[in-house]
């Protein structure tokens, strides 16, 4: 075989795509919420070898590709993609068999672009007409495209810079992330596939807006799922559902399955974008009550999501100074579900006009959402342990925990308690004075009577198992 040298010398090549790979069909993406950040030092999870909640997108696409010599090819995959988590099942063929996979991250230089086509046939423009050849080789300064058959099979050799003015590729490529395989089939030709993956890189997260009216007594609320795609790809006419936070792949015994919420139209995520859509259908009108919250502290339990908490003296004592009383304001929410957590931003109708109040988390429980509106200093509380044992052997731990809450107004006060069962996500409540509700994965609620200028005391028993 010869070799030919072009004459003139390098430059930035020119890639011409002599087709585009056909549009993706029916898109069904599933995208986990963004889990909230661990508050304080880690004491579980990553820090000691767990795992990440789950997150990213599940994205699920019908393609129509051609299936020529043994391979097919698939661009305008998510960059962020995990290729061990790539299922093809070929709709047209469903003997068909995928022998081997290769993932082509997106070209970013016309080198990279020539790169990943070496072994395709290519047309190469240059001053002295089209050549049409084999591509062999490239690197930055030159191309190797082998043309003839035979004892006429030769390499020419042709510098870049100012000789060569533009390389035609095959049909259906782009400098796209690209999958491709090779395929053995009986049915060469034309093929519709069902693609599937796991990509980082997508999110979303609630945010709701809440308007009260000016006597105080009803309130509209508006809720609003933000998407935000950071994979590189951009999906048309898009089938989305959403998973609230705590999803778990394989859920055990005692475990609250995470919320599903599935918009109810197709809609475009570009790349780059933040798209909002209505999370659930727009209330207007709603009556109100106004309730006492009591948390003794803040929810630790994200920091105990892989591994539990078991050591007895860790939170055993809080809640004097760090306990956080609020009034706020409750409503009815239709459905079973509790609404995702997420910020809420509450605004009051006065003359006329809007007035902000609050911006804080949303209290969330089955049919129940709760806005915060003040600070309260009237009701105080204490927690502690009375007793924790850590059953190294049956992997459980049993803590008995007492709250007192004291009420220094004459006026006697109802209260929701919020307790965090923080240890592990599989627990139960094995005794308690006071009937509670479990209200979240890892939240159990006592409403008590707190009298005036008196306390009350709520003691329960839970049991941690793993």
């Amino acid at each position: 075989m010869g070799v030919r040298t072009g004459s003139l010398i390098a430059a930035a090549v020119t890639v011409a795509f002599a087709a585009q790979a056909e549009p993706p069909g029916r898109i069904q993406i599933t995208v986990w919420a963004t889990p909230p950040p661990p508050s304080g030092e880690l004491y579980g999870g990553l820090a000691y070898g767990g795992y990440a909640p789950i997150t990213g997108a599940l994205v699920t696409e019908q393609r129509d590709v051609e299936i020529a010599g043994g391979e097919a090819r698939v661009s305008g995959v998510a960059a962020t993609l995990d290729p061990a988590s790539v299922q093809l099942r070929d709709l047209t063929d469903p003997a068909a068999v995928m022998t081997a996979q290769r993932f082509l991250p997106s070209a970013a230089t016309p080198t990279e672009i020539l790169t990943r086509h070496i072994g395709d046939p290519v047309s190469v423009t240059t001053p002295r007409g089209e050549l049409g050849g084999t591509l062999r080789a490239v690197d930055d300064q030159v191309i190797a495209v082998e043309t003839g058959a035979g004892d006429q099979r030769h390499l020419e050799i042709l510098r870049r810079e100012g000789f060569v003015q533009g390389v035609r590729l095959p049909p259906g490529t782009t400098g796209d992330p690209s999958l491709a395989w090779r395929v053995r089939t009986a049915k060469p030709g034309k093929h519709t596939i069902e693609l599937s993956y796991r990509a980082d890189g997508m999110s979303w997260s609630a945010d709701y807006v809440a308007v009260l009216d000016e006597p105080g007594r009803a309130v509209d609320l508006a809720s609003w799922a933000t998407i935000k795609n950071a994979t590189g790809a951009s999906f048309d006419a898009a089938e989305l559902t959403l998973v609230g936070v705590g999803a778990d792949p394989a859920p055990g015994a005692g475990r609250i399955p995470p919320a599903r919420f599935r918009v109810p139209g197709p809609v475009r995520i570009g790349r780059g974008d933040a798209v909002q859509v209505e999370l659930v259908p727009r209330r207007t009108a709603v009556p109100v009550r106004s309730v006492i919250l009591y948390e003794a502290m803040l929810d630790p339990s994200p920091r105990f999501q892989a591994v539990p908490g078991t050591e007895c003296s860790q939170f055993s004592g809080v809640g004097s100074g760090n306990g956080r009383t609020d009034v706020a304001i409750e409503i009815d929410v239709p459905g079973r579900v509790a609404l995702p957590d997420g910020k809420v931003r509450l605004f009051q109708r006065r003359a006329g006009h809007l007035e902000v109040v609050s911006e804080d988390p949303l209290r969330t429980a089955a049919g129940i959402a709760r806005i915060r509106v003040v600070a309260n200093g009237d009701i105080t509380g204490d927690r502690h342990a009375v007793s924790c044992n850590y059953d190294e052997q049956r992997h459980t731990v049993q803590e008995t925990i007492e709250l007192k809450l004291e009420n220094r107004t004459p006026r006697a006060a109802d209260v929701i308690l919020r307790e965090f069962l923080w240890r592990w996500p599989i627990w139960h409540i094995d005794s308690e004075d006071h009937k509670g509700v479990r209200a979240g994965p890892q939240l159990q609620e006592y409403r008590v009577r707190v009298p005036g200028s008196g306390r009350q005391v709520v003691t329960y028993t839970a049991v941690y198992a793993w």
